[in-house]
Parts: C-alpha cells; structure tokens; sequence
C-alpha cells in the first residue's frame, strides 16, 4: 500500500522523497541480546 509517499515491503519501510530518490528505514532487532536499531539509508537512481 501506497501512503504518503511511502510503502512497506517486508519490515522495510521504502519513502519516495524526490524524483528518483528514497530513503529506507529497516527495524533490525539481535537474536542474541534482544535488543533492535534503525537502519537508514538512502538510494538514488542512476540516470
């Protein structure tokens, strides 16, 4: 689902901030310890 500019794939979350840009937020949580971070980053397209 579209919304906002932004969608869910898996527990990625993929939002469109420009013209040929994103930005991708990922949950990642340590099977050892419990406990989890943010991942960002951020992906442009090659023209």
């Amino acid at each position: 689902m579209i919304k906002h500019g932004s969608f869910r794939f898996g527990n990625a979350k993929f939002t469109l901030t420009d013209t040929g840009k994103a930005q991708i937020r990922d949950v990642v949580t340590d099977p050892a310890t419990g406990s989890s971070h943010l991942d960002t980053a951020v992906a442009t397209r090659d023209a």
